[in-house]
């Protein structure tokens, strides 16, 4: 159908019209995204705009939305003294969730936290820019595949609103009012961006976010809470993996990405402060993207623990060390992997024995910059908790055994195959394209081995790692890939639903694109530097087809994601597993989801077996796992 039948009037009021039946139901009912400006942030004005969105929450419909909260006098004291309006709000708000939600939410609430929790709500706080009060206009955007409808007036989506007050409600499809619509439509894109002239916007707190999600996943019949899930048969190894490291005290998790790690770990960390056990956690990791996930997990398990541990982070901008190395009492920190020895070095001797070091994707610790940066700084930390799907640095013995020092053995594994048989993860059909590497590829491999016959001669030769990763930069970029993709997506382009596109340069990722542009209109491109806000695009469903090199590799969760096309594909298990498990993750939307993963297989001279054989072969045999 689509809002274009849908018969709008220009003007809605109170008494004349029943402005949720005629305007918000239908709307919703034809819409994939929604904008919405309007109103405080509370559990009933949440639980009234969630009330009205069923349908458009099964439809696969994506919400953002801006509300507000009331800056009473001794806010704006504060303000005036030095703090800022973004601090305010955050304490406002999370005083409001202590509040006013309680322990049992509503469904209109819990509709909404499910979407928040799966990236398809994002929510922003809009204030005045001066004086005290909220941001009370209210404004939002209907819109469908190919046309929208703007709307403002005095009507929220509470039930005061439509059946006690007297309210109007002014509509502006794009079709029949396209400059008013327009005009409606920026004002909000402005908003949002944080760009209105007499309004501040800011995100939506993470660890607010976190401890609403918290508080609707342990409802009855609401989205099954991490807690649940733990005592679930299908997610009981997350308990036998905790009961073995307080065993150990330190050693690795591998598990398989998707399985909780990152559960088990918060978990692990709960249990020591709740014993006692520890005084000092520190949680390290590499990019950005997989800190802020960490920071805002941690933040929301700091109020949960009896007496409250405050959380500093020290990565991108944030830069709270020395405050953490002054503090006294419990306290945890989140930091990049470039700035852990810091922290260690100071506090490794006082606290060791009262302390907790958690690596996160422990593999990349054995790199020749780690070792030298952090040889022998957790010698007196009792508890050293590794997590990875693939610890291992494979053909790096090296790294491994520097790994095994700083951190521990492998203590727990539960793989991937476990992961499909008990319907943790999804299982997924493979797709191996075979191809035959150019003329231009073996000029360039030629030269290789002419570079590594001259350093021979000068007493400088390569070694075995410098070699690989020249040839399998090759590979990697190998042109002759791309008609064998065009050929083949051609004919498949569903797979380009919801997929991710891995490539190993942006000018590669330049012509696969020229390719997927004739044939969706939704991508985008996601490389080094690039604003993570494409990355929320695209986990919102505004986006369906991202390419990207390796950013995406490691610890982001989009359940939604279906396919995988691995252009650039290691000769390593560790790579291939962390991005294929971006689209093995259960969805709550999609019960029956299997998945799709992409590969390129190079065909060797004569009988030559390639890696890629070998990775062929491993992946058809995982291909052919399913739930037990």
């Amino acid at each position: 159908m689509g809002l274009k039948e849908i018969p709008f009037e220009e003007d809605y009021r109170t008494g004349d019209h029943n402005v949720l039946e005629e305007v918000f139901r239908p709307a919703l009912r034809e819409s994939n995204r929604y904008w919405r400006a309007v109103g405080y942030f509370s559990s009933s004005a949440l639980e009234s705009f969630g009330r009205p969105l069923s349908e458009f929450i099964r439809n696969g419909g994506t919400i953002r939305l801006i509300t507000s909260v009331e800056l009473r006098e001794e806010d704006v004291t504060a303000i005036e003294r030095g703090q800022t309006e973004r601090q305010i709000c955050e304490a406002r708000i999370d005083q409001i969730i202590d509040e006013q939600f309680p322990g049992r939410v509503q469904d209109g609430v819990a509709a909404l936290m499910s979407l928040l929790q799966i990236g398809r709500l994002e929510i922003r706080i809009a204030v005045p820019k001066r004086g005290r009060g909220i941001y009370h206009e209210k404004v939002g955007v209907f819109f469908d595949a190919q046309d929208y409808v703007a709307f403002s007036g005095s009507t929220n989506e509470s039930k005061q609103a439509f059946e006690e007050n007297y309210e109007s409600l002014d509509v502006f499809p794009s079709w029949d009012s396209p400059q008013r619509a327009e005009r409606k439509k920026r004002h909000f894109e402005r908003l949002w961006e944080g760009n209105a002239t007499g309004a501040l916007t800011f995100e939506f707190p993470e660890a607010a976010k976190q401890k609403l999600i918290r508080i609707c996943s342990r409802e009855p019949g609401g989205n099954e809470g991490v807690e649940r899930k733990v005592e679930s048969t299908a997610w009981r190894h997350q308990k036998e993996a905790l009961d073995e490291f307080l065993r150990a005290e330190r050693g690795i998790l591998n598990m398989a990405t998707g399985t909780g790690k990152t559960r088990t770990a918060l978990n692990i960390l709960q249990h020591l402060y709740s014993d006692g056990a520890i005084e000092i956690a520190i949680i390290s990791t590499e990019g950005n993207d997989l800190l802020k996930q960490w920071f805002g997990h941690v933040v929301g398990l700091g109020r949960r623990i009896a007496g409250g541990v405050p959380v500093y982070r020290h990565f991108e901008t944030f830069k709270d060390m020395n405050e953490f190395l002054l503090g006294t009492g419990r306290r945890i920190l989140v930091c990049s992997r470039g700035s852990v020895d810091m922290a260690l070095r100071s506090l490794a001797q006082k606290y060791g024995k009262r302390m907790l070091l958690v690596e996160d994707e422990v593999h990349g610790l054995g790199s020749e910059a780690n070792r030298r940066r952090l040889d022998g700084l957790t010698a007196n930390v009792r508890f050293r908790l590794g997590l990875s799907a693939t610890p291992e640095r494979e053909y790096d013995d090296v790294g491994n055994e520097f790994t095994k020092e700083h951190i521990g053995p492998v203590i727990f594994e539960f793989g991937l195959d476990d992961a499909i048989r008990r319907g943790i993860l999804v299982p997924f059909n493979y797709y191996p394209l075979e191809y035959r590497i150019s003329a231009e590829d073996r000029q360039a491999l030629a030269q290789v081995y002419k570079r590594k016959s001259a350093r021979e001669a000068a007493g400088n030769p390569m070694s075995s790692e410098e070699l690989w990763i020249e040839l399998a930069r090759i590979y990697k970029t190998s042109k002759a890939k791309l008609p064998v993709f065009a050929d083949f997506i051609r004919t498949r382009r569903e797979l380009l639903q919801r997929c991710i596109i891995f490539v190993e340069t942006q000018e590669y990722g330049d012509e696969v694109l020229e390719i997927v542009h004739k044939l969706h209109p939704e991508f985008r491109t996601y490389y080094s530097g690039e604003d993570s806000e494409t990355l929320r695009k695209f986990a919102r469903g505004e986006l369906q087809c991202l390419i990207t090199c390796h950013r995406l590799s490691e610890g982001i969760d989009i359940q939604s994601l279906t396919s995988v096309i691995l252009f650039s594909s290691a000769r390593t298990h560790l790579e291939t597993i962390q991005r294929m498990g971006r689209c093995l993750r259960s969805d709550p939307n999609d019960l029956e989801k299997i998945s799709h993963v992409v590969d390129f297989i190079r065909v060797g001279e004569e009988d030559e077996l390639t890696g890629d054989d070998e990775r062929r072969t491993w992946l058809q045999e995982l291909s052919h796992v399913r739930r037990e």
